[in-house]
């Protein structure tokens, strides 16, 4: 050991110091129990180092176990929901018929009965042919979202296929052409067309953007957050900014389809208040 006075090499067994002569009665006890006292230290560090490892090869020896006990093993659960992905899910081709079809006799029923049963006004008629189509759309954008344009297309399709068929139960019944023969008709043809076809796309957009407009938890588009950005000052940071572009872009569902209701509504009694005035 070393001397606590003079830092000299000394016996362990010294009780006075042979270089500065300073007596160690006092600090031999607290020496010894240092001493002691890093011995037990690095003891249990061995000790402890020696159960760690013991213990880390027990589990890898008992992992390495069960890896191969079970390699062969697929559960059972990803077995049944591999085969339930793999089952083919109606195409979208077949939904947009019957989205379309059902809208389509329903329009020249309601045109038929309407007009030659019941004699109703044809402000009524162009209101029935104007809600009837709606709900085929809101279904079929709800099932099958991010189609609006392909769906919108095929939509005033079917009323271009209504409105001929339409003209074909006139003709059929009052014995007269089919094809409109001035240019009056032939305006009010083309706005009856518009507004069946707007009534669709007016559901399609309904189903496309109310989901997203009622989730209050839903992200902006990047377009919303670059007009945020440009036109609002940012000064609390992100969160002030993607609240602001939520705002815009929850205005813009909201009055997409607002907009393509009314411009259905317009067209389809444009012609009957002309007629009025």
């Amino acid at each position: 050991m070393r001397c606590p006075y003079c830092v000299s090499e000394i016996a362990d067994e010294a009780i006075v110091c042979p270089h500065c002569t300073r007596d160690l009665f006092l600090f031999k006890p607290l020496l010894d129990k240092l001493t002691q006292l890093e011995k037990t230290v690095a003891d249990q560090s061995k000790a402890a180092a020696a159960n760690a490892e013991t213990r880390i090869a027990a589990l890898e020896q008992e992992l390495a176990e069960l890896k191969a006990k079970y390699a062969g093993a697929i559960p059972v659960e990803l077995e049944v929901q591999s085969t339930e992905l793999s089952k083919p899910a109606p195409g979208y081709l077949s939904a947009l018929s019957q989205a379309l079809i059902p809208a389509l006799v329903l329009l020249v029923a309601a045109h038929w009965v309407m007009l030659f049963i019941f004699d109703v006004k044809p402000l009524y008629l162009r209101i029935a042919t104007i809600l009837i189509p709606m709900p085929f759309g809101f279904l079929l954008a709800v099932h099958y979202p991010g189609r609006l344009w392909t769906s919108a297309a095929a939509g005033f399709g079917t009323a271009l296929v209504a409105v001929f068929a339409m003209l074909m139960v006139t003709a059929t019944i009052d014995k007269v052409p089919v094809l409109p023969q001035d240019l009056r008709d032939f305006r009010e043809t083309m706005e009856y067309i518009a507004s069946i076809g707007l009534a669709f796309t007016t559901g399609i957009m309904l189903g496309e953007f109310l989901p997203a407009f009622r989730q209050k938890g839903s992200h902006p588009h990047r377009m919303m957050l670059l007009v945020a950005r440009a036109v609002v000052p940012d000064e609390e940071g992100t969160l002030g900014i993607e609240k602001v572009a939520k705002k815009i872009d929850k205005l813009i569902k909201a009055a997409a389809p607002a907009a393509t209701g009314a411009a259905s509504i317009y067209a389809g009694i444009k012609v009957f208040l002309s007629g009025m005035g």
